[in-house]
């Protein structure tokens, strides 16, 4: 009989007990691996139901206070679901940025290093403020080549070699690029060649390359909304508050030759993973001429 007796209490206490012992080994792999304050409530309220599932089953827990316990805990039980699915949308959210600031200031650099591009073209150097940069893409301009006109699938005659050349030269290819150009241009212009264009042009920088079509659309593919001139030397998602570190140098040397250089790099306010250091965003070397983006190389 007492056998018996031991034998069910036994069965009484071992889910008790082995949800006691579980509890325990939580709360002590939280505190060694410093988990979060979710997986900890968690614990502790495993902890604490053994605790009572143990006492009632011993005995020492009358039902009606195991009850009025039970609806403490589910009120305890909802606000850590609460807690926990704000969380999880929490860190949802945080992605979500990352994801987007990440992608807009990918954008931006690359925008920078056109504009950047496009000023050393024309004056032989890197903009060397943000005031100089801005005011270019405003209101700078760049070269384009107006074509129009197909070069002639012939050989060139002897009149219109004599009129290029001052050789007897063999006319052993058909016409090239040039000769059709300047052909075109001459007072013995053949009819195939009326109408033939290639002039070089100044058109609006703003206009041709950050106004287009095609690059608006794929700004409000990816999220980024619309382009602003003034927005190009601030890290986005910071309100404006913070730039874009900018460095410059007129001249360089690259093997025999020198160069103009330029670094331009930043940090953007989210990590990869949520509450670890971000990593920086970069483009150029201000030791040499290369100004190949960090996002290039992944």
């Amino acid at each position: 009989m007492n056998n018996g007796n031991g034998s069910v209490v036994m069965k009484k206490l071992s889910v008790p007990v082995l949800f006691l012992v579980l509890g325990i080994l939580l709360i002590v792999a939280g505190i060694n691996q410093k988990q979060d304050n979710m997986f900890m409530a968690s614990s502790v309220l495993m902890f604490l139901g053994s605790i009572l599932s143990l006492l009632y089953s011993w005995g020492n827990l009358k039902t009606k206070v195991l009850n009025i316990i039970g609806v403490f805990a589910g009120v305890i039980a909802l606000v850590t679901l609460g807690l926990s699915w704000k969380s999880v949308n929490d860190t949802a959210t945080y992605n979500a940025n990352f994801t987007l600031c990440r992608g807009k200031a990918i954008q931006n650099l690359t925008d920078i290093r056109y504009a950047q591009k496009a000023y050393a073209e024309a004056n032989g150097r890197y903009a060397e403020d943000w005031e100089t940069l801005v005011e270019f893409v405003k209101n700078g301009t760049v070269p384009y080549v107006v074509a129009e006109g197909n070069v002639p699938a012939r050989l060139i005659t002897t009149d219109e070699r004599d009129y290029l050349y001052s050789d007897n030269r063999a006319i052993d290819n058909n016409m090239s690029e040039n000769e059709a150009y300047r052909l075109s241009k001459s007072p013995i212009c053949p009819e195939d060649l009326k109408g033939f264009r290639r002039d070089t042009i100044q058109v609006s920088l703003i206009e041709t390359k950050f106004k287009n079509k095609a690059y608006t659309d794929s700004r409000t593919v990816a999220g980024f909304g619309k382009f602003y001139a003034d927005s190009l030397p601030y890290i986005p998602f910071t309100g404006g508050k913070k730039k874009w570190k900018m460095i410059v140098k007129d001249s360089v040397k690259v093997g025999e030759d020198y160069y103009p250089a330029i670094n331009v790099s930043g940090v953007i306010p989210f990590a990869k993973i949520q509450g670890t250091k971000a990593e920086p965003l970069f483009f150029g070397k201000i030791t040499t001429n290369e100004t190949a983006g960090s996002w290039e190389d992944e």
